[in-house]
């Protein structure tokens, strides 16, 4: 489990239709063991090897087809997060790792006071309510303004210098992880 806080970004040094590599200088990420989850931009992908700085992962199809991995290239910029621990602080939201959709951005606004307002589109609109949660790129942030087909919200500028936001271009695809409170209360009310 993860929380949408991200603290380290990487670079993608390898990229096949099984595994990638990503190199990072954060020091934590680099030592954990193999067989530790790791948030890639959202996904939660499994370390099966560290050697220097760089990270190897494998990944299956599944994960391949569900994601924007199939989308890097060399140098390409991901968001890393560890799972969050027992005795770490909830700063985000409940973030599974569980990559729902596929989502592009449609239009980026710099609003004044360092602070951004990113445009996605979505054809899951009943998961977003206004104020709620969502995960894009493994980040936690909040829904402004859902509509038909699309949602906004704000980048702050501690956010938007963390994570790949900085780097993403209209037409982007990214990650999408609806609240997991949201999935649970729609399978509840279709089984009864």
């Amino acid at each position: 489990m993860f929380t949408g806080i991200i603290k380290s970004k990487g670079n993608i040094t390898e990229t096949t239709n099984s595994h990638i590599k990503i190199s990072t200088n954060d020091s934590e990420i680099l030592k954990v063991e193999d067989g530790t989850s790791v948030s890639v931009d959202g996904a939660c992908l499994t370390v099966t090897n560290i050697l220097q700085n760089e990270i190897s992962f494998q990944t299956s199809k599944e994960t391949i087809e569900r994601t924007i991995i199939s989308n890097y290239s060399l140098g390409s910029i991901v968001n890393l997060e560890l799972p969050v621990k027992a005795q770490d602080y909830l700063s985000g939201h409940i973030v599974q790792g569980h990559v729902d959709d596929i989502s592009k951005l449609i239009n980026v606004e710099e609003i004044g006071n360092n602070q951004w307002i990113f445009e996605f589109d979505t054809k899951n609109t009943k998961y977003l309510v206004d104020k709620g949660s969502i995960t894009i790129n493994g980040v936690s942030l909040t829904v402004v303004k859902p509509s038909k087909n699309t949602f906004k919200t704000y980048i702050i500028d501690e956010t938007y210098k963390r994570t790949n936001f900085q780097y993403l271009e209209v037409g982007t695809q990214v990650n999408i992880e609806y609240d997991i409170l949201s999935k649970y209360l729609e399978r509840l009310i279709i089984d009864n």
